[in-house]
Order: C-alpha cells, then structure tokens, then sequence
C-alpha cells in the first residue's frame, strides 16, 4: 500500500497519522514518513497494520525487514544468551 491508501484505509477506520504517533509517543511525521518509505520502523508499521487489521506483509510487502521477527531484548536477550551460553558449554 503506498502512503495514500494507508491514509485512507485509516480514515475508514476512524484513525489517523496524529493518533497513532500519539499513541505511540511519536511525531506524526515519523508516522508519515514510514507510511511513505521515507524512513523505517517496525514498531509504527506493526502498530498501522494493527490499526487497519492486516498483516504488516500486506500494508508493507516491499520493507523485508518488516517481514522478520524482532531480536529479544531486555529480560529476553539475557534469557537468550543464557540459553546460548549453554547450548555452547555442552
């Protein structure tokens, strides 16, 4: 979808830019520019295509980096590298 038909998808909805970057804790430009490939986050992307109920593939299906999953980070990373240090040890 490219930045208009995110917009209007939106619309029809009831949401816009303003409200996800506010519901984000964001500018609405940042939303904005990755509605229109001008910058990349997965987190706005995640939350426009939780928004428009669809998958982030389908709004988003030439970012690749959209496609994959996240790295742990925080509790989850320590957990990570615990299990790895492990999985090394034996």
């Amino acid at each position: 979808m490219d930045k208009d038909a995110i917009k209007q998808a939106l619309h029809a909805k009831g949401f816009s830019f303003t409200m996800i970057a506010e519901a984000l804790g964001v500018g609405p430009n940042a939303v904005s520019a990755i509605a229109s490939r001008r910058g990349q986050s997965k987190r706005v992307a995640d939350a426009i295509a939780k928004a428009l109920e669809m998958p982030v593939e389908e709004i988003f299906p030439d970012i690749e980096s959209y496609k994959r999953d996240r790295l742990p980070c925080g509790k989850e990373k320590d957990a990570k590298r615990a299990e790895l240090a492990k999985l090394l040890a034996s």
